[in-house]
């Protein structure tokens, strides 16, 4: 088996490492879409199009230039205000990495002030619908 620690998981945001981000998820979903004839008493499923929001938590620190970059894209209301972000599953100059590459629409920065616990935001980025870059995979090994 080839276990893996969550903590080896990294995103970059402009190319720019997001050291402070923490708790990374991204639930990939595929729609489905009902098939329904007149030859089958039962409901038959097409794979549809590929969801994959992506939520996580980052430090608060202003002086951070990727806190700031994700701050400033969740105010924007410009349409081309998106940011290209990739998320792997450990370093890039690891052996064997992959990941995903898209640019991003900020739609959540939620403020976290625990009485005992660091500051933090927690984000929730979607893809761009403004942008005309397509989501890809990215990898070491991914051809």
């Amino acid at each position: 088996m080839a276990y893996r620690a969550g903590i080896k998981a990294q995103i970059y945001v402009e190319g720019t490492l997001a050291k402070g981000a923490q708790d990374i998820t991204v639930p990939w979903t595929k729609n489905e879409i009902a098939v329904r004839t007149r030859g089958s008493r039962f409901v038959k499923y097409l794979p549809g199009l590929i969801d994959g929001p992506i939520d996580f938590e980052i430090l608060y620190d202003p002086d951070d230039p990727v806190y700031q970059a994700l701050h400033d894209a969740f105010w924007s209301d410009a349409d081309d205000n998106y940011l290209e972000i990739e998320i792997t599953d450990r370093k890039k100059t690891a052996a064997s990495w992959r990941g995903i590459k898209a640019d991003f629409i900020v739609t959540n920065f939620e403020q976290t002030d625990p009485l005992e616990d660091t500051s933090s935001r927690s984000v929730s980025i979607r893809f761009a619908a403004e942008s005309d870059n397509e989501p890809v995979e990215t990898g070491s090994d991914v051809p």
